[in-house]
C-alpha cells in the first residue's frame, strides 16, 4: 500500500484515577542521574536516598511512576507499567530480570511488560530509563507469585501498552478449555477502571477496540468473565497502559490521534542512525513542517554508495515495537534472501518499521520508510500475543457489494502459507513466514522504487525531503501511459474497496458475472490495481501487484490464485464461495507480461527480463466449484476432493478471512 496523504491530529483530554492498582511506586527525579553537559569534579558518593513512598500520584519533581498488581496469580497474566508523570518524556527503557526462573520479556524495551509467573516464584527486575533531557534513572522491583495456580483464573493476552487512539486487542485463554468449552460458554467483558472505552462486542473470546484519548499516561483495567456449560465460572484481568501523546505534538501531526504511531524504537539502540530514526520516521511530533531531509536520514542506497546493503546495514535502519520482530526479520534476511532481492530493494528506503499495530502495511514518501505488519513475522504464540488483532480498516468497505474477489498463494496444490487459528497455541518455523513476508516486501518495496528508483540514488540532493527528491515521472505513471488498464467500472469500485467511498445503486447491483466481464479481458492481475487516489490519474498499486506476483513465481515457484465469487457473508468459509471465474498464475497472461517487464526493469533492474517470458501460462479455475475445492487442482482433475485435516478445519475461518479481506 502506498501512502501519501496527510493525517491531521485531534486530541481530547480525559481524567485518570489509578485506584485500580494495588501498588504504585513513584520514581522521583532525585532517584536518578542527570543528563549531558559539563560536570564539576566528582564528589564523594552521597548517602543512599530513602525509597520514595508508595502513592497513586506523582510526587513533586517526579519523572515517572511504576504501577503493578499487588498480588500475582501464578499461571495467569500480570502487568507492570512505567507511567510518565505529566509533561515528562520517557525513553531508552530497559527491563532486566535478575532473579527467578527465566522469563521471555517480549516487550523488554517498552513502558509495560506482561508476565505469567510460576507458582511460588520470586522475580526481581532492574528497570532503567531516561527522561526527555537525557537524565538516567534506575530502580529495582520484585514480583511475588502465589503458592499454587488459580484454577478459576483466565489468562488474558495482548500488547500491554498502546498509544492513545491506537487499535488494540485483548484475548482470553485457558490451557484446559477446549473449543467445545468455549463454544458453549457465556463470555462477558467489562471495564473496571480508566478512561471510558467502547469495547465493541463483549461476548466473544477477545475484544478489539480503539484506545481512548488521554492527556497523561494512565491505566485501563479490563476483566473477562466466562461461565461454562457446567456452571463453573472463570475470570481474568488485564492492565493496559494508555500512553499519552507528547504535550508538544503538533495539531497537524502525520501520526496524530486519528491514526497514531505504534510505539516503536530503534532495534539497534546504539546504531549510527538511532537518533534520526527516532525523530524522522514514526514520531508523534512529525508534521509536514518538520519532515527530515535526505541529509539527516539518507536512503540506505545513498549510504552504501550503490553497493548491495549488508544485513548489518539494513538492521541499522529498523524500528520495532518488540525486539523479537527485529530478531525474526534479521533471520529472514540472512536465511531466506538467497538472491539478495530484499536487501537490494531496501536500498530505496530510509527505514523499516515493524509494528504490532501497523495495518495495513504501507510505504510513505513523506518519510521514505516502509511500515510492515508484524503479523507476517511471528514464530511463537507468545510473539503473536503482542500483535493486535484489529482488522484492516478497509475490511468492511465492500460489505454492500454483491461479489467477492478472494486470492491466495499456492504451491504444489496447497496453500503456500497458512493463517493458523489462535487455538491451539502453535508455533511455526521460519519457512512458514517466507511467502507471506516475501510477497509483502516485494509489494511495498516496489512502491519505494517507484518514488526512489535505484538509478537515481547516487544523484539525490541531500537538502530535499524524500517526496521532493524523486523523479517527476515515476514507474507507475510510465506504466499507465504505456500500458493503461481499461475498466472504468472497476476503477470506480476500487474507490469503494480501497478508499471507503459509498457505493452507488448500480455498483451494489453488479453481479459476479458483471465483474468477470469487466476484469477478465483487462490486463491487470488483481482488482487492487485499479486503486487510483483522488486527484491522481494513475494507480501505484498496479505496479506493486505486478512485481509481487511475478517475483513470487520467479523466485519461489509460488503461483497466485485470483477469483470472482459470490458475496462474502459473515462467518463464510471457503466452501461457501462459488467460483464464477478465476485463474492461477494470471501474471503469465500474454497481455500482462510486457507490463510486468516494464515494472521489473525499473524496480528490480538486476533481474533478467528474459525470465518474465518463462512465467507459466495461467490455469483457469473451475467455475461452479467452491473456492476451497479449487485449491487442489490435481484432485479436481482426478474427480476427487482432498479431505481437510483437523488443524486445517481449525484454520479455515482465519484463512478465508485473510483471503477475502486483505491485499
Amino acid at each position: 500500500m502506498a501512502n501519501i496523504s496527510d493525517k491531521p491530529a485531534a486530541i481530547r483530554r480525559h481524567a485518570l484515577g489509578l485506584a485500580l492498582l494495588a501498588q504504585v511506586l513513584i520514581l522521583t527525579a532525585c532517584g536518578g542521574g542527570g543528563g549531558g553537559g559539563d560536570s564539576p569534579p566528582p564528589a564523594p558518593d552521597p548517602a543512599p536516598l530513602p525509597v520514595p513512598p508508595l502513592s497513586a500520584e506523582c510526587l513533586p519533581g517526579s519523572v515517572a511512576k511504576l504501577a503493578q498488581d499487588g498480588a500475582a496469580l501464578p499461571g495467569a497474566n500480570t502487568e507492570i507499567a512505567l507511567l510518565a508523570c505529566s509533561g515528562k518524556t520517557l525513553k531508552a527503557l530497559s527491563w532486566r530480570q535478575t532473579a527467578g526462573s527465566a522469563l521471555n520479556l517480549l516487550s523488554a524495551r517498552s513502558q509495560a511488560i506482561t508476565l505469567q509467573p510460576a507458582p511460588g516464584e520470586t522475580y526481581r527486575f532492574e528497570l532503567s530509563y531516561q527522561d526527555g533531557q537525557g537524565g538516567n534513572f534506575s530502580h529495582s522491583l520484585q514480583v511475588q507469585a502465589g503458592a499454587a495456580p488459580s484454577t478459576d483464573a483466565l489468562t488474558l493476552r495482548g500488547e500491554p501498552s498502546v498509544m492513545a487512539g491506537g487499535k488494540t486487542s485483548v484475548r482470553a485463554t485457558h490451557a484446559k478449555l477446549s473449543d467445545i468449552d468455549w463454544e458453549t460458554a457465556t463470555v462477558h467483558w467489562t471495564q473496571l477502571a480508566g478512561p471510558t472505552v467502547n469495547l465493541g462486542e463483549t461476548n466473544t473470546r477477545r475484544v478489539v477496540f480503539t484506545a481512548p484519548a488521554t492527556a497523561a499516561d494512565t491505566m485501563l483495567r479490563l476483566q473477562a468473565n466466562i461461565t461454562l456449560a457446567s456452571g463453573a465460572k472463570l475470570s481474568g484481568q488485564f492492565n493496559l497502559l494508555l500512553q499519552a501523546p507528547p504535550a508538544d505534538a503538533p495539531a497537524d501531526a502525520l501520526f496524530g490521534a486519528k491514526d497514531p504511531a505504534s510505539r516503536v524504537y530503534p532495534y539497534l539502540a546504539q546504531g549510527p542512525h538511532a537518533t534520526a530514526l527516532d525523530e524522522c520516521i514514526y514520531n508523534p511530533r512529525l508534521s509536514n513542517a518538520n519532515l527530515c531531509t535526505l541529509g539527516k536520514l539518507p536512503l540506505l542506497g545513498q549510504a552504501t554508495g550503490g553497493q548491495v546493503p549488508t544485513v548489518e546495514q539494513v538492521m541499522q535502519r529498523v524500528l520495532v515495537s518488540n525486539d523479537w520482530m527485529g530478531e525474526v526479520f534479521e533471520r529472514f534476511l540472512r536465511e531466506q534472501d538467497p538472491y539478495g532481492d530484499y536487501r537490494r530493494m531496501l536500498a530505496s528506503v530510509t527505514a523499516i518499521v515493524i509494528g504490532g499495530r501497523v495495518r495495513p502495511a504501507f510505504y510513505w514518501s513523506a518519510t521514505g520508510a516502509i511500515y510492515l505488519d508484524a503479523s507476517s513475522l511471528w514464530l511463537t504464540p507468545e510473539q503473536r500475543d503482542t500483535v493486535s488483532e484489529s482488522p484492516d480498516p478497509r475490511s468492511n468497505n465492500g460489505v454492500l457489494l454483491g461479489y467477492a474477489t478472494p486470492w491466495r498463494y499456492v504451491k504444489d496444490n496447497q496453500h503456500a502459507y497458512n493463517s493458523l487459528a489462535r487455538e491451539p497455541r502453535l508455533s511455526r518455523p521460519l519457512s512458514e513466514v517466507v511467502y507471506a513476508l516475501g510477497s509483502l516486501l516485494y509489494h511495498e518495496l516496489t512502491h519505494a522504487a517507484d518514488f526512489m528508483p535505484p538509478h537515481l540514488h547516487a544523484t539525490l540532493p541531500t537538502d530535499k525531503r524524500v517526496y521532493q527528491a524523486g523523479p517527476a515521472r515515476g514507474l507507475s505513471q510510465s506504466l499507465y501511459e504505456q500500458f493503461p488498464f481499461y475498466s472504468s467500472e472497476l476503477q470506480g469500485l476500487a474507490k469503494v474497496l480501497s478508499f471507503g467511498a459509498t457505493p452507488s445503486a448500480l455498483q451494489i447491483a453488479y453481479t459476479p458475472a458483471d465483474i468477470v466481464h469487466f476484469f477478465s479481458a483487462d490486463r491487470v492481475n488483481d482488482d487492487y490495481a485499479y486503486s487510483v487516489p483522488e486527484g491522481q490519474g494513475f494507480s501505484r498499486e498496479d505496479a506493486a501487484m505486478l512485481a509481487e506476483e511475478a517475483m513470487m513465481q520467479l523466485r519461489y515457484g509460488v503461483l497466485r490464485d485470483y477469483a470472482v465469487t459470490n458475496k462474502l457473508l459473515d462467518g463464510a468459509l471457503s466452501a461457501d464461495l462459488s467460483v464464477s471465474w478465476g485463474q492461477r498464475g494470471r501474471i503469465g497472461e500474454a497481455a500482462i507480461k510486457p507490463r510486468a517487464k516494464l515494472v521489473l526493469a525499473e524496480a528490480l533492474p538486476w533481474v533478467d527480463m528474459g525470465l518474465v517470458d518463462t512465467l507459466a501460462p495461467p490455469l483457469l479455475l473451475r467455475a461452479g466449484q467452491t473456492w476451497g475445492a479449487n485449491l487442489d487442482q490435481a484432485a479436481l482433475a482426478a474427480g476427487k476432493a482432498r479431505p481437510l485435516s483437523a488443524q486445517q478445519r481449525l484454520n479455515e475461518k482465519e484463512q478465508t478471512t485473510r483471503e477475502l479481506r486483505s491485499r
